[in-house]
């Protein structure tokens, strides 16, 4: 099928077109936050992950190369309950050893969640929250990408932020329902740490800021496989919104056949809040 790289612009674009002069929440590129959008306030997430994986246990041989662009829509329905859903746009090229490749495109499993704030300690410069999440996994039904299942998805994710720097965890369990491989379960835990390297004022943006941000991502999955990513990358923030990029280094793979290890991942996304 037609490959869509050019869904990125597209998205970039659409989000650059919505943008109104608010600030919006910084969070790592990988990791959830606990800070939510006010009352009836959106915040628009237009991410692309480009993935490479090799080191196929099986006779295959396989190569791939993974394009995924989640749009993500965050809506405020109270201070403290947010509801979050993302629609993963998926390409995915195969190369075998035997010198044959597939390429496929469609739309991967929808995650609807929701956000419950259930901590705030707000001081003089500094915040600390602490959010329940939960909800499933909604499956988009396409032959390619889709498990066919309802996934319940449940976990906590706390902040803590000051002017210059701040910390996010996560930890989220899915409870995968489907059978066979698709069937297993996983358990994701994450921690970023963000610093501010440099701010000022600019006629055309306003205020900004430049922070670098560093991230570990776990995850587990019930059939044995574990995988450990180191995460660094870069964030400018402005009233408009946050523009950022990262990789995603491997720590540890230690995966079941027939998974494949990732080589890396790198990311680019767009965020704003009207």
């Amino acid at each position: 099928m037609e490959r869509r790289h050019c869904l990125l612009p597209a998205a970039l674009t659409l989000a650059l077109i919505l943008i109104l002069d608010s600030h919006a929440h910084a969070a790592g590129l990988n990791t959830d936050v606990a800070l939510t959008p006010p009352k009836g306030g959106t915040i628009v997430r237009a991410q692309w992950r480009y993935t490479e994986l090799s080191n196929d246990p099986t006779a295959l041989n396989r190569e791939v190369k993974l394009s995924v662009t989640p749009i993500t829509l965050v809506h405020g329905l109270t201070e403290n309950l947010s509801l979050l859903g993302t629609v993963p746009i998926i390409d995915r090229r195969i190369d075998f050893g035997s010198g044959t490749s597939r390429n496929d495109t469609g739309v991967g499993d929808i995650p609807l969640l929701a956000k419950y704030r259930f901590y705030q300690l707000d001081q003089h410069a500094v915040t600390t929250r602490w959010a329940f999440i939960a909800g499933a996994e909604i499956p988009s039904y396409d032959d390619t990408f889709s498990s066919d299942s309802i996934d319940p998805i449940f976990g906590t994710v706390w902040t803590h932020q000051r002017l210059n720097w701040w910390i996010d965890w996560d930890v989220l369990y899915k409870l995968n329902t489907a059978g066979g491989l698709p069937g297993d379960d996983e358990l994701r835990a994450d921690v970023a740490f963000s610093y501010r390297l440099a701010h000022g004022n600019s006629d055309r943006i306003g205020d900004w800021a430049l922070y670098a941000v560093g991230e570990i991502n776990a995850k587990y999955i019930t059939d044995g496989s574990t995988q450990v990513f180191g995460s660094p990358g870069f964030q400018l923030i402005t009233p408009r919104g946050i523009l950022e990029a990262g990789l995603q280094l491997p720590i540890l793979q230690d995966l079941a056949s027939p998974r494949l290890e990732t080589d890396y991942t790198a990311v680019v996304s767009l965020r704003l809040q009207f």
